[in-house]
């Protein structure tokens, strides 16, 4: 088989024809040896294209041929590359206006000279090498046309790079001889240079090597500036003068010689191809598609796998589908998935599980000819025969003979290609003569094929088996019979991950356990793993082989766009957008009609013919937005087909991977394990630097960098890919670097095409000024960089620019582009502003953006002054843009509504727009193009901001108010001109008054989006209704806006009359009403938790029947603020409610109930309940948390009166006939606890929020009353369910403890995380000791309190984390004092986190002696008093003790003077963390075994100790200016992780950058 297919090489030898096929470089640089050289090479190539278009598509199977190909396709590149590299000077002349490699000048013959002699000398120079990168320096003119200086360091291979640096000593030559050289070469330019009536050179007897040989400059008499043989135009850009960016030098009599070189190297190549093809084709007759369907195996019915995996969801679908066709005359179901995914064995077990419903079963696999008299032939074959059949008739006659009265179950397997007329003339025989229930079920590959025949909405997509089903597949595949592992073990572990590596097909399954089952051996089954040998298997039942069935069907320009995505990682989620800009940077888009279809059209086009192929699947994101996604092993198809130029490596496999020669195209992934220690980092960063003597980095034409921590290596990258000049895309995702460490030669990229970035949040990347010099690049992709240092303002020189993409809050890249107008490509422009006198931004830089699409933002319109100047934008032929935006400065200080009338009227914009905003306008009226003469009919958008206009486009009757306050007709067109608008948006239109609706229009019914803002005098809107109206009028009315998706309306005062929310349309429609009428706000929608939610505000009063409640029962969360009562009957509607939010309501939540009673049972699904700022409500708040008994989670906060916290009983349940019903308690209980401001809780509750309730406290131990039982209970203990307590500045809240007696425990013992902030009444923790199940307790108590009751809560063994911040020595009180004690203590307390302030004393020698013994402590965090200088001795020694300490943390210490001094004893320490300790200066001796050490808000500390501990792997530095170096020793060969990336020095962090790429992860 050969090395490159024919496609491929053709494809090549194309792309270098195509500088040369418009002729205009051939006019550009046809010089006497160039031009002639040029011709030759166009026409090698084009006979080198022809020849291989004759044999596009066939399969050469001659070693040799590949090879010789292989050879072409080289020479092609090396072509192209030449003929590139004139193009990017030919741009650079232009952009000039110079002529430094033009064919003729305009000066005459003479000047045609001059041009040859400067090439002619360069040669000569460059052949005898003389020391011309030093101080024979050349000069050449400056950007501005007029000035010039000296330039050195030229490189005469074509390309030149220029140079202001001064001479090296180095680079000079000395020697005898060297005089002798340099006076003949002089001499051989003087004999030229004399000729020219303004020549002027170095005298030829002048031999001294320290002057310049080609210094002297000449002015001519008209002004222009003679350079050896190089001019100067006057008509050069005169506003270029502030780019003073070097430029690349352009050697002619090298280029040609390269040319002449190719030319000659092609010639015998294309001869040898030629004569070998010819052969081939005289040796076969087959086209390849013939070919392709003889050597396809047919399919049958018999099942082959006795058993299926994984399908009983799918199998079922059938069944209901062949269940429901009984009733229709014929059903077509398609079952669509890639090759290798079991569509074949699925529908075989179909078809023999259902064939005994059909009289005539029949199995017909199609494969890639659907010819309909071929089919049919196959079928009467078998149908059984009928009697008094006619055998002379037609087979399609024969066939209706025999299915006539019976049903039929017809499966089409394998169908590649589908004709709509021969689909129809198989299927109609199978739907006359009355048939009925007949079923067809179709299997393909191909979506689109499947979509075309279905005739149900059913279509089954068969997808990768999940694990399980994979495995045991896999399992039978192996082993058969057998118990799998029984008898091999050891074979388990490798076992799944080669299942993993699976994707879940089973053909791969299949094609992996051939391999396996022969040779059950551990070493056997690791070779196959590593190498992934089942891809390389050849047989057609293989996975590999009959992916590439697929890929093969495909026209050559599909292959070369999937097999690109190779370059991707798995999983990769693509946007059409960035695929489209993708393909476009690697040049294999091409429109055969450019002025009418642009290149990202055919990318699209491309894009939906893979999806309907089956190569890329579109899902969408939560947002709607589409993405692409190619299935596992279809990626590694793309791979496979695409490895003769493209490589994927994998930072883990980079020294085992093959590298072919030819490689082109190269990505490479790094692995976050790389980084996780030192040693990985360091055998990784070998490994890439190894590539550099297996990989020709001259040759890549793609880069592309994925991983978190590429940027670790940018060193090594950098040095690899040195020599990378040819590259046409970058593509660097997560880059944390500036662009020129990794491309150290970014300004000779003269071929670059694609530049996309993806940056790490918090890098700040400057990209190389060198990028405007670039003329190539047509793709700059920008959008996820974050911070980014680049000056747009000489971007025009990039002339074929189609997409410069930048962040929404970052468009002022484009408002800064200098002479925009020269961007003839642009696609979107996201900001123009106007300029009030400056030259480049005035409107006219758009008028020859004329493919411009996407969006286009125009602000400081204001700054137009004539209908003349608005003209020159032609906005009317911009025929490809999609969004308008039109902007006045609302700021101006003068308006003039005429002048601003004349403007927008003279900015009519393409009929195919799509969106418009207008804002700020001026001017009185709405332009004609908007209103009475409307051509934007195709308008999906519109939103008016704050105009002025007396008169709105045609929404149907409008009516506005003047000045007097006098209503008038603003609009009385009907709304018929909108064809499609969907979202309408009107804002500050002061003048509006009326909105009439007069019934259902076509602008009604298309809208989606409605948002009125900002218009003080509305008062009536299409669907507004007054509270007397009958009831079917609104609901008329809303059906007038049947697709309506959101509504928006806010800062309307007068607009009393409210739509019924939520409407009933296709989906629910979302709301927001603020500042309307009585609502102060009204939310309806989904939040970003996906919940339905209900926010609804009021002033006083709010009706509910502003409410359809009909439409509310999805409701999933509600919540009230100073609304009136909720009716209970419609709270009942309410049935998926989960969370209610109750908030500033002083009086009921809900309507009394009749007679003052709840003699109903209720019930409600509620879940979760928050309760804000309410008073007086707590007997409706009781009764209301007894409806629900699924409340799990109870929040109250800013209740300033409630005064207590109890717990109900235990409802009592008795059965009724149809469910079980609730009886609540009686409600002289409920008032009399109400009146003294106490809640009582349902007793279910796991969780409780108890915030800022000053008088809150909970109840003591009930006392038992024998003429009446309380109905409530001692403290929480009731509250059997609760897991978490939460209470926060609430001082009261234990009060009850203070009077009760020792044995009093106000909380359940399941409570398992209690915190207690800003607390009062604990003199002990007593109360405390009982809850057994505590595992995390935080306190901050206020007062002094004592440790009682906390050792023994501390010996249960279930506390792991303790916070305590206390106002005296909590621990120096009691603790275990006999050695019993102790014993058991130590035994049995898990403390793991201990968070403290230093006062607390738990830094006492018996405390921490104590805590040692346990051997659990690992955590311990300290927080300072703002007077604490330092720790005691004491303190400090007991701190010695804590040896199991594992992360220590220092914080909030104003005055901390210093770390303790023994802390190096601490010999397990593992993290070390300061913060918020201003005072401390310097840092102890650290433990030995520290492996992090962070360092935040601690600005006196100068320095780091000089030598850190040798095990340290992370330092982590933020906001500690002081700060200047690292320390003097260095920092540890441990190290992996430095991060100095927030708020310290300049020179610190320029520290720490020199040591990327010898430290895994450095963040600057």
């Amino acid at each position: 088989m050969a090395t490159v297919g024919i496609s491929a090489a053709s494809w090549v030898v194309g792309k270098a024809l195509s500088p040369l096929s418009g002729g205009v470089l051939e006019a550009w640089s046809a010089s006497s040896m160039l031009g002639s050289n040029m011709e030759a090479l166009k026409m090698q190539l084009l006979y080198a294209q022809a020849m291989l278009n004759n044999v596009r598509g066939r399969e050469i199977h001659n070693p040799a041929l590949g090879e010789l190909l292989d050879k072409l396709r080289h020479l092609a590149y090396g072509a192209e590359d030449v003929l590139d590299e004139l193009d990017y000077f030919r741009i650079q002349d232009e952009l000039d206006g110079t002529y430094h490699a033009a064919d003729a000048h305009d000066a005459g013959f003479v000047q045609d000279l001059a041009l040859n002699a400067r090439h002619t000398v360069r040669a000569c120079v460059n052949k005898l090498k003389l020391p011309v990168c030093s101080r024979a320096a050349t000069q050449v003119e400056q950007d501005d046309g007029g000035k010039q200086g000296y330039l050195s360091g030229f490189r005469f291979c074509g390309v030149h790079e220029i140079s202001c640096s001064p001479p090296s000593p180095a680079n000079q030559i000395h020697g005898r001889c060297m005089p002798k050289v340099a006076s003949s070469t002089r001499e051989a330019a003087h004999a030229v240079g004399k000729h020219f009536p303004c020549y002027s050179f170095p005298s030829v007897h002048d031999d001294d090597p320290n002057k310049g040989m080609l210094e002297s400059t000449n002015t001519c008499g008209n002004g222009q500036r003679f350079l050896c043989g190089a001019w100067v135009s006057p008509k050069a850009p005169q506003k270029n003068h502030a780019l003073q960016i070097p430029k690349l030098k352009f050697d002619r009599v090298e280029m040609s010689t390269k040319i002449r070189d190719i030319v000659e190297q092609l010639k015998p190549v294309c001869a040898m191809v030629s004569t070998i093809l010819n052969l081939e084709l005289l040796g076969s007759s087959r086209t390849p598609g013939q070919e392709a369907v003889i050597n396809r195996a047919k399919t049958t019915p018999e099942i082959i796998e006795p058993k299926l995996y994984g399908r009983d969801s799918q199998n079922q679908i059938i069944v209901d589908e062949i269940d429901k066709g009984e009733c229709r005359e014929l059903t077509v179901l398609p079952i669509v998935g890639p090759g290798g995914i079991g569509k074949t064995t699925f529908t075989q077990h179909i078809y023999e599980q259902m064939k005994s419903h059909f009289q005539i079963p029949i199995w017909v696999c199609v494969s890639f000819d659907f010819n309909a008299n071929r089919l049919a032939k196959d079928i009467l074959k078998k149908i059984p025969k009928v009697n008094n059949e006619n055998n002379t008739c037609s087979d399609e006659e024969r066939i209706m003979q025999r299915i006539k009265g019976k049903r039929v179950l017809l499966v089409l397997d394998d169908v590649w290609t589908h004709h709509e007329n021969e689909r129809k003339k198989l299927l109609n025989l199978f739907k006359k003569e009355g048939a009925k229930g007949n079923m067809v079920i179709v299997t393909t590959r191909i979506p689109e094929v499947a979509n075309l025949v279905k005739t149900t909405e059913c279509s089954l997509e068969l997808d990768r088996l999940c694990g399980d089903d994979i495995k045991s597949f896999f399992e039978e595949c192996v082993f058969g019979d057998q118990k799998p592992w029984v008898d091999y073990p050891e074979l388990s572990e490798v076992g799944s991950k080669i299942v993993d590596k699976l994707k879940g097909s089973p053909l791969a399954a299949k094609t992996v356990g051939r391999l396996l089952r022969n040779k059950l051996t551990l070493k056997n089954w690791t070779n196959v793993l590593e190498s992934k040998e089942w891809e390389s298997e050849s047989n057609d039942d293989d996975i590999m082989p009959a992916l590439k069935l697929s890929y093969d069907h495909l026209p050559f320009h599909l292959q070369q766009c999937f097999s690109f995505c190779g370059l991707f990682p798995e999983d990769y989620e693509f946007g059409s957008e960035e695929l489209v800009h993708f393909w476009i940077g690697l040049d294999i888009l091409h429109s055969r009609d450019q002025k009418r279809k642009r290149l990202e059209d055919v990318g699209l086009c491309y894009l939906t013919d893979l999806v309907n192929q089956g190569f890329f699947k579109m899902n969408k994101k939560e947002d709607g937005r589409p993405y692409y996604v190619i299935h596992d092993l279809l990626h590694e198809l793309a791979v496979k087909v695409s490895s003769y130029e493209c490589l994927s490596i994998y930072s883990s496999s980079v020294r085992h991977i093959e590298i072919p020669p030819c490689v082109r195209h190269l990505s490479i992934t790094i692995d976050n394990t790389d980084v996780q220690d030192r040693m990985s980092f360091e055998d990784r960063d070998g490994n890439l630097s190894a590539l550099d003597k297996r990989l020709k980095v001259e040759h890549l034409r793609t880069l592309m960098l994925f991983g978190d921590y590429h940027g670790s290596f940018v060193k090594t990258l950098g040095g690899l890919f040195k020599e990378a000049t040819a590259l046409r895309a970058i593509f660097l995702s997560k880059a944390s670097y500036n662009l020129e460490d990794i491309l150290q030669n970014f300004s000779k990229l003269v071929h670059l095409r694609y530049l996309r970035i993806k940056s790490v949040y918090d890098c700040q990347l400057c990209l190389p000024n060198a990028l405007v010099r670039l003329y190539h690049l047509e793709v700059i992709d920008l959008q996820n960089v974050v911070h980014c240092v680049f000056s747009t303002k000489h971007m025009r020189n990039l002339v074929k620019l189609r997409h410069f993409l930048v962040p929404e809050e970052k468009l002022q890249f484009h408002s800064d582009i200098y002479g925009v107008g020269k961007l003839k490509f642009i696609q979107e422009l996201g900001l123009f502003r106007v300029g009030k006198e400056s030259n480049g931004f005035e409107l006219s830089q758009l008028g020859p953006l004329a493919e411009i699409g996407g969006s286009l933002r125009i602000y400081n319109l204001e700054n137009v002054q004539t209908k003349e100047e608005a003209n020159e934008s032609k906005l009317l032929h911009k025929n490809h843009l999609r969004r308008l935006v039109l902007g006045w400065n609302v700021r101006r200080p003068n308006k003039d509504p005429v002048k601003e009338e004349n403007v927008l009227g003279s900015l009519v914009p393409h009929s195919n727009l799509e969106e418009l905003y207008i804002s700020g306008h001026g001017g009185t009226k709405c332009p004609k193009w908007l209103c009475e003469n409307l051509s934007v009919k195709c308008l999906e958008t519109l939103c008016l901001d704050g105009v002025s206009w007396r008169n709105l486009p045609p929404l149907g009757e409008i009516w506005m108010v003047n000045e007097l306050g006098k209503e008038y007709q603003g609009c009385s067109i009907p709304p018929a001109g909108f064809h499609n608008l969907k979202k309408l948006r009107l804002s500050g239109i002061s003048s509006l008054k009326r909105w009439v609706g007069n019934g259902p229009c076509s602008l009604f019914s298309h809208l989606e989006v409605l948002i009125i803002r900002h218009c003080s005098e509305l008062i009536e809107l299409p669907f507004s209704h007054t509270p007397t109206c009958c009831e079917a009028q609104p609901q008329e009315k809303m059906a007038w806006f049947h697709r309506l998706e959101k509504l928006v309306i806010a800062d309307c005062p007068k607009l009393e009359s409210l739509p019924p929310i939520p409407w009933q349309t296709r989906a629910p429609c979302s709301a927001d009403i603020e500042q309307v009428g009585p609502v102060e706000r009204l939310w309806y929608g989904y939040s970003y938790e996906s919940k339905l939610r209900l926010n609804i505000e009021g002033k006083g009063d709010v009706l509910w029947s502003g409410l359809n409640f009909s439409n509310l029962a999805p409701l999933d969360e509600l919540r009230m603020k100073k609304i009136r009562p909720l009716p209970l009957d419609d709270f009942q509607v309410l049935t998926s409610l989960k969370k209610i939010e109750i908030e500033g309501v002083s009086s009921s939540v809900l309507l009394p109930v009749e007679g003052d009673r709840c003699r109903g049972v209720y019930q409600f699904p509620v879940e979760e309940v928050v309760i804000k700022g309410c008073e007086t409500i707590w007997k409706e708040l009781t009764l209301l948390l007894s409806f629900f008994p699924n409340l799990s989670w109870f929040w109250i906060e800013n209740c300033e009166n409630i005064t207590g916290l109890g717990v109900a009983e235990e409802a009592e349940t008795v059965a009724g006939e149809q469910e079980q019903q609730t009886r609540v308690g009686e409600d002289e209980i409920i008032t009399a606890v109400a009146a003294e401001g106490l809640l009582l809780l349902p007793p279910h509750l796991q969780e409780l929020w108890v915030w800022r309730c000053p008088r809150v406290s909970i109840l003591p131990n009930p006392m038992r009353d024998d003429d009446h039982t309380s109905a409530t209970g001692g403290g929480l203990q009731r509250l059997g369910s609760l897991r978490r307590l939460v209470v926060h500045e609430c001082p009261e809240f234990l009060s009850s403890c203070s009077s009760s007696p020792s044995s009093f425990f106000p909380f359940p013992t399941c409570l398992q995380d209690l915190l207690l902030r800003g607390v009062k009444h604990m003199e002990t923790l007593q109360a405390l000791s009982n809850l057994t199940s505590l595992t995390e307790l935080y306190l901050d108590i206020l007062g002094d309190s004592r440790d009682e009751g906390l050792w023994p809560l501390l010996a249960h063994g279930s506390l792991k984390r303790l916070e305590i911040c206390a106002d005296s020595d909590l621990f120096l009180g009691s603790h275990p004092a006999r050695p019993h004690d102790k014993e058991v203590f130590s035994q049995s307390c898990q403390l793991l986190h201990l968070n403290i302030n230093v006062y607390a004393g738990v830094l006492a020698v018996p405390i921490c002696n104590l805590l040692s013994s346990t051997s659990t402590l690992t955590n311990l965090d300290l927080r300072f008093d703002t007077e604490v200088e330092h720790l005691t001795e004491e303190q400090e020694e007991a701190l010695q003790l804590l040896t199991s300490l594992r992360e220590l943390f220092f914080f909030d210490g104003d005055k901390l003077q210093r770390l303790p001094a023994g802390l190096h004893n601490l010999t397990n320490l593992k993290k070390l963390r300061i913060n918020g300790c201003p005072a401390i200066r310097s840092l102890p001796n650290l433990p030995s075994s520290m492996q992090e050490l962070q360092i935040e808000f601690s600005g006196a500390i100068k320095s780091l100790p000089n030598s850190l501990p040798s095990s340290l792997e992370k330092l982590v530095i933020t906001d500690c200016e002081a700060i200047k170096s690292l320390p003097k020793n260095g920092l540890p060969s441990t190290m992996r992780e430095l991060d100095v990336s927030y708020g310290n020095s300049k020179e610190l962090k320029m520290d720490c950058r020199k040591l990327i790429g010898t430290i895994p992860i450095v963040r600057t």
